[in-house]
């Protein structure tokens, strides 16, 4: 079963803003679409831009071979080969219908002079079932080839949200430096940007390919000295449209980048809207906007003024083609050949624009959608530090003893170790709390525990196996975090209490005991709709001590063998801490508990206590602690 467990996105301090009016850059967006901006401190100066410091060197971006981009497309686009084979199938036909439309306007035309009323109404006949049989089979092509992108999109959107999922926690905290706001617009935004690609190109293989052959066939067989006209102009606005083609994609990988930028900057300011009013701090954040804003118009317009040039580039072949009409003409008027053959000829001519149209559209599309799929490909090409053996093993029940032994754990080779060494032995059924400052190592005990990262060295056993070496699913299954920060989403009470069983169906009878005995059963059924009720995005209708109860509620219901406590009554006023401590005291019963905390009465709920500083223990005996140790401890800020 999968754990309820959820980690939060790594946040990291901001300080204050300091504002000048400076010119905005786009570089400036890009540092930002790899990591949110930081603001400096200073004062309030002008409210257009912002400021900041040199960003931290980053590692060096993933260079993709060039023809990765559709080599990444050729499996969705594979299994969507009905719509598509259906989609050809169409085109050929629409072309079809096409070489045989253009000498029967020829013929007709030549009818309609001749006002032979008898064979008007069969070429008006014959060309009406063709007009029809182009529109239908025209119809047809676009909607099998759209359907075939588009759910080509969908599971690249999929797969690319599955890669994410899986990835280990350094994706998200730094070793891959994507942030939350990056990876959303990637899999929405970009991934449109896809099917626009994957359209055009599945447009211009076959249908325009073949209705561009159906149309110079015509106009060879009519006259090949007009048709050698057309193959010189041709050609040249071709090549103009493969220079400014190069020039949208680099144009578009900007814009790409600056609305990434603005997307990873909104999704770290609106979940933060409390902290940035109780700051005062509008105005900065309105500033930052601008700034980002601004790159991103300036870069979208130099996109939108590059998509404009391209047709009017390709509406100069209809002035070569109003060339060839007055040089048909001249043929005309010296017998070269009869009327119906030049209307023919110029019918081909108009209708040759089309599929030229849309070769230059899927050139285009591909190079501005190229960035899209090199940014979409690499949210999977990223190496995993936590990687999981064929052979790992599945545990159906855990007793919970817990053994850390000579484990040192550093983030990266360039930083110190937040564990040095670390020895650590907690029974089954045994409570151990962890006492220290901030940044001495115990949330990464955690982490490490549920195997969020790999030790840098040294082992952690739980009933004498190896972590691992046990399936990481098998292993979250039977261990739960319940902390401070508590994560809820969007759903219904029941559904966020019974989270890990969504996809196999809640046990309602399971969720409602699980509610009774976190103490969460009265507010609950006080609710509109007791456990049916909505409870918002985060849960925005429950106060503090009420999503702690829920959150106590899920880790019940869940049943785990190991259990830990971050923090678990931290910043709850004294009703809410009471109902939240008797609920963990049931919780506790039974299983290994790992606590964290700096409230003397949870600390004191431990069997033994210890104090984590500068990665390294230290065993506090229950006398001490009771005792003028206490004291000291205070004054340190390690317990309140």
């Amino acid at each position: 079963m999968t754990s309820y467990l959820l980690t939060a996105p790594h946040l990291s301090s901001s300080p204050p803003c300091k504002l000048h009016l400076r010119s905005t850059r786009l570089r400036l967006a890009v540092a930002v679409a790899v990591g949110t901006p930081r603001l400096n401190a200073g004062t309030l100066a002008a409210a257009d831009s912002v400021d900041r410091r040199p960003p931290s060197p980053k590692p060096p971006p993933l260079r993709l071979p060039k023809s990765l981009p559709l080599r990444s497309l050729k499996p969705y686009l594979l299994s969507q080969s009905g719509p598509v084979l259906l989609g050809w199938l169409c085109g050929a036909v629409s072309a079809f219908s096409l070489s045989k439309l253009v000498p029967r306007i020829g013929k007709f035309s030549s009818d309609f002079a001749g006002a032979d009323v008898f064979r008007l109404r069969g070429e008006g006949f014959a060309l009406g079932v063709l007009l029809l049989a182009r529109a239908v089979s025209s119809y047809l092509q676009h909607a099998f080839l759209w359907d075939a992108a588009l759910k080509a999109v969908y599971r690249v959107r999929v797969d690319a949200f599955e890669r994410v999922l899986e990835r280990d926690l350094g994706f998200f905290e730094g070793g891959g430096g994507v942030s939350a706001g990056d990876i959303a617009y990637r899999i929405t935004a970009e991934a449109s940007d896809v099917a626009d690609t994957i359209y055009a190109l599945l447009n211009t293989i076959v249908p325009s390919t073949l209705q561009l052959s159906a149309m110079a066939m015509q106009m060879l067989t009519i006259s090949p000295a007009l048709s050698l006209i057309s193959a010189v102009i041709i050609p040249c606005v071709a090549l103009v449209i493969a220079f400014l083609g190069e020039r949208l994609r680099k144009i578009s990988k900007k814009a790409n980048l600056s609305i990434a930028a603005l997307s990873a900057y909104l999704n770290e300011v609106l979940p933060a809207i409390v902290f940035v009013k109780a700051n005062n701090a509008e105005a900065c954040e309105i500033a930052r906007f601008k700034r980002l804003a601004r790159v991103d118009l300036s870069e979208r317009l130099k996109k939108r003024k590059m998509k404009a040039l391209i047709p009017q580039i390709i509406q100069s072949i209809y002035m070569g083609a109003l060339f060839l009409f007055c040089a048909g003409s001249l043929l005309l008027s010296k017998g070269s050949f009869e009327g119906c053959s030049m209307v023919s000829f110029v019918t081909s001519l108009v209708l040759i624009i089309e599929p030229i149209q849309d070769v230059g559209k899927a050139y285009n599309e591909l190079k501005q959608g190229e960035p899209a799929i090199e940014r979409l490909f690499e949210l999977g090409r990223f190496k995993a530090k936590v990687m999981e053996k064929p052979d790992e093993i599945h545990l159906d029940n855990m007793a919970g003893e817990l053994k850390f032994c000579h484990v040192s754990f550093r983030y990266s080779d360039k930083m110190a170790l937040v564990l040095d060494r670390l020895d650590l032995h907690i029974k089954a059924g045994e409570t151990v709390a962890l006492v220290g400052p901030s940044g001495g190592g115990k949330t990464t005990l955690v982490k490490l525990l549920l195997r969020l990262y790999d030790p840098s060295s040294g082992c952690i056993c739980v009933d004498n196996y190896n972590i691992q070496n046990i399936q990481l699913k098998s292993l979250r299954r039977h261990v739960c975090l319940v902390s401070q920060d508590i994560t809820l989403f969007s759903g219904t009470v029941a559904e966020n209490i019974g989270y890990r069983d969504l996809m196999n169906g809640i046990d309602m009878d399971r969720v409602e005991l699980a509610g009774q005995l976190a103490n969460a059963d009265e507010f609950i059924k006080k609710l509109p709709e007791g456990y049916n009720t909505n409870i918002g995005p985060r849960g925005s209708v429950l106060s503090g001590g009420q999503k702690q109860r829920l959150a106590i509620a899920r880790a019940v219901y869940q049943d785990p063998s190991i259990l830990i406590l971050d923090e678990a009554t931290s910043a709850l006023d004294s009703r809410s801490e009471l109902l939240v401590r008797q609920a963990l005291q049931r919780l506790m019963e039974t299983r290994t508990v790992l606590v964290i905390a700096h409230r003397l009465e949870t600390v004191l709920m431990a069997n033994r206590i210890f104090t984590l500083n500068d990665g390294r223990l230290q065993e506090l005996t229950r006398s001490s602690l009771l005792g003028g140790h206490l004291n000291s401890l205070e004054s340190e800020g390690l317990v309140i």
